[in-house]
């Protein structure tokens, strides 16, 4: 029979991890928050410095939570588009930036004017500076997607001890940061915009199936022991990631297979919702539809996973199949002005596939090379252009002149240069997955060409194989002018209709809304 004794021993165990638990959360909430006084000087710095107009509504803090302000990516024009939609609706609200570029908040704005076109009122806007942000870009030869991902933790603790924001908008993708924020106060709403799962369902069977596309180290690819230990720590990851994420009080995707994925792991799909990226495709849009010379045009960064092999497997395997497509011996290979004058002057006669990306280092360089090499051993290199690094005026010149677009890149999340082609009238062929697969190009072509009368058209092709790619590619080469008039038509009105700033705009203020009026529940219910 228990006695008295026993049962008080029984309740100070019990009780002891309970306080130590208590006492972590105290200290780590102690140590990130600081003093209230520490705090409110951090507001009173922020308030001094901001001028919302507070004429008919109290101001609100928001901490967008994006540590690459000033690259200019797609990841950017989503955050700076946020930005001044939310200054064009509720002026009372200042936007506090935590970034690790180390560039002031005027020169930010003057750069996101020249490049996104968007004007901003730096009167709402305020840059906190972090540094140490190598705790996210360093690639660590070991568990990198971990140690990045505690690092962001670092890094969100670190922003949040210089400001504590009403409500923490994270636009990366570093979901490990939501359960610090919900431990420091239940009070903060948590808004994610989310491009790219940390990790899916579909990287856990590539590294189950032993792809090297995910396991960097060969050596793991060959290995199924290691591969064994590496699914392991996936699966773990993907368990640890589900559970930070499920912390967000509303999460925006940028596309139909993110959000699967997203609700997939995070499991909270009445919170989730596409919203599909602002697309600057104005000027683009403006191309005339004809006339178009046989080019074909790739865009994208010379980085592994967009597989730029294939496009060039693709080509030789159309031109040995089409001889008349080869260019013959008594023609001089040409550099790129070589062709593009000539494409001016409607003079190509055959097809030349013009490779377009950016490199991001030496290691892209080397890429883009071994490109050419890949070229030449398949002889089709008088027939290749691979261009690095072009500026936008000569890339939107090659978007004009050109007649078909393609991407090749598997589970492609969106693909921002796939909307780009489309809108500048190229016929696009891009990768049956993903993004391209569920919201851009559908209806789709796979194989064969459509009737005229099709009711809806569709606005590009599909592809999986090199022998696929090849036939899209020929098919679009051989496709007739109402044809192609009508896939331009259709492949435009689509751009126009779901990937616009404005229908941006308009999905953001069905996700951010509700968040206001939380926000404004809950200063009621405290002045109550």
């Amino acid at each position: 029979m228990p006695t008295l004794e026993s049962f008080i021993y029984l309740c100070f165990a019990a009780a002891v991890p309970v306080m130590g638990a208590i006492a972590v959360i105290m200290a780590i909430q102690t140590f990130t928050l600081g003093t209230q006084a520490h705090q409110e000087a951090c507001r009173e710095k922020v308030k001094a410095a901001t001028n919302p107009d507070t004429s008919t509504h109290a101001a609100y803090y928001l901490g967008f939570f994006h540590l690459y302000p000033n690259i200019g990516g797609g990841g950017e024009r989503v955050l700076w588009t946020m930005i001044k939609a939310i200054q064009d609706k509720y002026p009372f609200i200042v936007s506090v930036i935590y970034s690790g570029d180390g560039v002031s908040r005027d020169q930010l704005l003057q750069n996101v004017q020249a490049k996104f076109g968007l004007t901003l009122r730096p009167d709402t806007i305020y840059v906190v500076e972090l540094s140490n942000r190598w705790w996210v870009d360093h690639k660590f030869p070991r568990f990198t997607m971990l140690m990045q991902s505690l690092g962001s933790v670092i890094l969100a603790a670190k922003a949040i001890h210089q400001f504590c924001p009403d409500v923490f908008v994270e636009t990366v993708g570093f979901a490990f940061t939501y359960p610090l924020i919900h431990l420091l106060s239940t009070r903060i709403p948590i808004v994610a915009y989310t491009h790219y799962p940390t990790i899916s369902s579909d990287m856990l069977t590539m590294v189950s199936s032993r792809e090297a596309g995910v396991n960097n180290n060969n050596d793991v690819a060959r290995s199924p022991l290691l591969s064994a230990l590496k699914t392991v720590y996936y699966r773990a990851f993907a368990i640890a990631y589900s559970f930070a994420g499920s912390f967000a009080s509303t999460i925006m995707t940028n596309s139909t297979w993110t959000q699967n994925h997203i609700v997939e792991l995070f499991g909270n799909p009445k919170m989730t919702k596409v919203v599909y990226p602002p697309c600057d495709t104005q000027a683009l849009l403006e191309f005339a539809p004809a006339p178009r010379q046989p080019l074909i045009v790739s865009l994208a960064q010379f980085r592994p996973e967009k597989n730029h092999k294939t496009q060039v497997e693709a080509f030789a395997h159309l031109l040995q199949a089409r001889p008349e497509f080869v260019m013959p011996p008594v023609e001089k290979s040409i550099d790129s002005d070589t062709l593009l004058e000539k494409c001016r002057n409607g003079s190509v006669h055959y097809p030349v596939l013009v490779m377009l990306g950016g490199a991001r280092n030496i290691e892209d360089e080397a890429r883009a090379e071994e490109l050419r090499q890949l070229a030449k051993r398949l002889g089709v290199e008088r027939q290749v252009l691979v261009i690095v690094n072009a500026p936008w005026s000569q890339v939107q010149e090659w978007l004009r002149l050109g007649k078909v677009g393609m991407h090749t890149m598997r589970d492609e999340h969106f693909g921002i240069n796939i909307v780009e082609m489309m809108a500048a009238g190229l016929l696009t062929i891009a990768h049956d997955s993903a993004g391209p697969k569920l919201d851009i190009i559908a209806p789709a072509i796979r194989g064969v060409m459509p009737k005229e009368e099709e009711e809806s058209f569709p606005v590009g092709f599909v592809a999986t194989t090199v022998e696929e790619f090849a036939k899209a590619i020929a098919l679009a080469l051989d496709a007739n002018d109402q044809i192609v008039a009508d896939m331009q038509k259709a492949a435009r009105t689509l751009v126009k209709a779901k990937f616009s700033e404005d229908a941006f705009r308009s999905a953001f203020y069905k996700r951010f809304d509700p968040v206001v009026r939380w926000l404004d529940n809950q200063r009621s219910t405290d002045d109550d």
